[in-house]
């Protein structure tokens, strides 16, 4: 999956975080990590929030290294695993919260720190169950420092049959048009569907043959592939804008009502600003 969100959250400020514990009120990180049964000293952590979205870093004394991402929420967005021979493991693309185990045990935007802990399987290919993996645990307990991205405010959200729903991750399959796929670590997956990235502002009232629409989807552990429903609802466009020659900022509402045979789902509040 490659992610096209241009959300600056990635630059880690090395001096800012020591493993060691200062007495003198200096920071403090706890963590732990294991794989495969064997554990590994972490050092030089690194944690970083950029408005909802949070980002922990840490090498191991071994050169190997783990990355995990995710939402102030903790919905998880993904977890990586560098070894020492530069092998690299992730967590399974789709459905991640029924395929790996992480928590937020708490967050203190007040003394910006966080706990997390987590568990379960990375693969060498992330869409492939069977491919060679490793199994891993561990905590986080340490500060984070909060960087400002260079175009806020990015994101979708929603509810599905009342329950809040944010997106972590997203792709692209369209190229002219646009089909863009959003996904938590949940089941649900939600698609929008524009004829062409100039769409005009205004209300678009949709079926699912529409060409301008917001569909939905969710997982099927047995076939690992996404069940489509049929949707109707209403999108609005309220604003689209060309920040750059290379970005086009839309932002927008929307609600649905997705069904799939006698199954109903309610899609409400639906808000999103994505760059194209």
């Amino acid at each position: 999956m490659k992610n096209l969100k241009l959300i600056c959250f990635l630059v880690l400020a090395f001096s800012f975080f020591s493993c060691s514990s200062d007495g003198d009120g200096g920071s403090s990180v706890q963590t732990a990590l294991t794989v495969n049964g064997s554990p590994i000293t972490l050092s030089n952590v690194f944690a970083q929030k950029s408005e909802r979205t949070m980002s922990i870093y840490a090498t191991g004394s071994d050169d190997s290294s783990i990355e995990i991402v995710f939402n102030q929420f903790g919905d998880l967005e993904s977890v990586s695993y560098d070894d020492a021979e530069f092998n690299s493991f992730y967590n399974y693309q789709y459905y991640k919260s029924n395929y790996f185990t992480f928590n937020i045990v708490s967050l203190n935007e007040a003394t910006n720190t966080i706990k997390v802990t987590y568990s379960g399987t990375l693969y060498s290919d992330e869409t492939d169950l069977n491919s060679e993996s490793v199994t891993l645990s561990g905590s986080f307990d340490t500060e984070y420092i909060n960087q400002t991205p260079s175009i806020t405010g990015l994101g979708l959200s929603c509810k599905i049959n009342g329950q809040d729903w944010y997106e972590t991750d997203f792709w692209d399959n369209g190229f002219s048009d646009v089909d863009r796929k959003y996904i938590s670590d949940d089941e649900n997956m939600i698609i929008m569907n524009l004829t062409e990235e100039t769409i005009e502002t205004g209300t678009y009232s949709f079926t699912n043959n529409s060409q301008n629409k917001i569909g939905f989807a969710k997982f099927n552990t047995t076939t690992k592939e996404y069940d489509f429903y049929q949707t109707t609802g209403t999108l609005t466009i309220t604003s689209n804008t060309v920040v750059s020659s290379f970005i086009r900022i839309i932002e927008g509402t929307f609600s649905l009502t997705a069904t799939s045979g006698s199954n109903s789902i309610q899609v409400t509040s639906g808000t999103f600003k994505s760059n194209f």
